[in-house]
């Protein structure tokens, strides 16, 4: 496997470690035996997760340095971001965003965002 989609990889699987840590269930992920995200906005972001307590979904999107510069990564960004419930007890609250990135590409993360 390329070494870019091992990192990528390995980005995803902290997601959704770091959902399981606060308790959140795993319904999707781009990873081994979960199903497949579905397209939000324009695109599939990696993980999907949800708070069965405050009725509220979480997103979770991988990045490896080289794609922080992409387009896609900043429609991605944009699309997940704004994305409200549409239903339930949290209606109309955003989904909280989580995005992993390698440590030696936190500054250019920031810059991303910017």
């Amino acid at each position: 496997m390329p070494k870019n989609r091992e990192d990528h990889k390995s980005l995803v699987k902290h997601l959704i470690d770091h959902f399981t840590s606060l308790g959140l269930e795993i319904q999707y992920a781009n990873y081994d035996k979960y199903e497949k995200p579905f397209v939000i906005s324009r695109h599939p972001p990696d993980v999907i997760a949800f708070d069965k307590i405050k009725r509220l979904g979480y997103i979770g999107e991988a990045k490896v340095c080289t794609e922080l510069e992409e387009q896609r990564t900043k429609e991605q960004l944009a699309d997940f971001s704004n994305k409200l419930m549409r239903s339930g007890a949290s209606e109309r609250v955003n989904l909280p965003l989580f995005i992993a990135v390698p440590n030696d590409c936190n500054s250019k993360m920031i810059q991303t965002l910017k």
